[in-house]
């Protein structure tokens, strides 16, 4: 009866030319008394770059709720809102003092160069994983880890994270207007905020924009050197869900950071950030990690 059943919707999708809004699974296991994910959807399940979803979900049972990717805790039922820059998955998670409940849903991203009225256009240029990660300080000794996460681990040592952008999808005549460093999508671990009761705070986090070539070449030189400031942001709470967008079109010293670099025929453009202060010394590990990062250029072409 259950074959006959799935057979029969099969074919009713098949006929329609239909397919069902994509909700969730729940991955929990069926034992009593865990919270129920009863939906967990996303629509629509596939936009082009920098354009709105919204996800939405029904919980029960649960004494918290969260969303990763930069949302944080969420009421047991409501909408929110999304602007990925890349396919995404979003996993919610629920949790009472019997056990956890999660559902994942995923977000397919179209789309490159987005044209914008008159002859302005927008390049949405996500993170080169590859080519980003973070370097740890403890004493002369500095390593590399492929986490692009800035703050503290839980021997107090403090990490710089290391951000690269390829723009070798720009004309090389463009002309820049503005460039915006969206870190919106970032995952907080620990406590890594501006401000706290318990412990010391981690401060500002301060981004650089910093030419480090490759992940293979970051040392004491990456770490230490003096360069240009492009702007910063305070993590308030480390259930935030703000917005982290910084105005990097110029540097501290005036330059426009993206021209300069197409000026050089660079195909890079790379950041380093880390907190002003840093550790909190509390003997965990304190972080913010960026690998959701984005890049957003204004530009025309003569």
């Amino acid at each position: 009866m259950k074959k006959q059943l799935i057979t029969l919707l099969l074919s009713i999708v098949l006929i329609s030319g239909c397919l069902p809004l994509p909700v969730a699974v729940p991955q929990a296991a069926s034992e009593e008394g865990k919270p129920v994910v009863a939906t967990f959807a996303v629509n629509p399940a596939i936009v082009p770059e920098g354009q709105n979803t919204v996800l939405s979900w029904v919980v029960t049972g649960a004494e918290t709720v969260s969303i990763d990717n930069g949302i944080g805790a969420v009421p047991l039922s409501g909408e929110r809102s999304i602007t990925p820059y890349a396919t995404s998955t979003y996993n919610l998670t629920a949790q009472n003092s019997t056990g956890i409940s999660m559902a994942t849903v995923m977000v397919t991203v179209v789309g490159g160069l987005q044209p914008q009225t008159g002859d302005e256009n927008i390049a949405v240029l996500s993170i080169v994983l590859d080519e980003s990660g973070s370097l740890t300080k403890s004493g002369a000794n500095y390593t590399r880890s492929s986490a692009v996460c800035a703050g503290d681990n839980p021997a107090n040592q403090a990490a710089r994270a290391f951000l690269s952008f390829d723009l070798t999808t720009l004309p090389p005549t463009a002309v820049i207007s503005q460039a915006v460093l969206d870190l919106t999508g970032y995952a907080v671990v620990g406590n890594p905020t501006y401000s706290s009761a318990n412990w010391g705070n981690m401060g500002a986090l301060e981004i650089y924009q910093y030419q480090y070539g490759s992940m293979g070449s970051l040392g004491r030189l990456a770490y230490e050197s003096t360069a240009p400031a492009v702007g910063s942001v305070k993590l308030m709470s480390a259930q935030s869900t703000e917005s982290f967008l910084v105005d990097v079109t110029l540097d501290s010293r005036g330059g426009n950071v993206i021209q300069k670099l197409l000026s050089s025929a660079q195909g890079r453009c790379q950041f380093r950030l880390g907190f002003f202060t840093s550790t909190n010394w509390d003997n965990i590990a304190d972080m913010i990690c960026l690998e959701r990062a984005v890049l957003r250029i204004k530009y025309r072409v003569p």
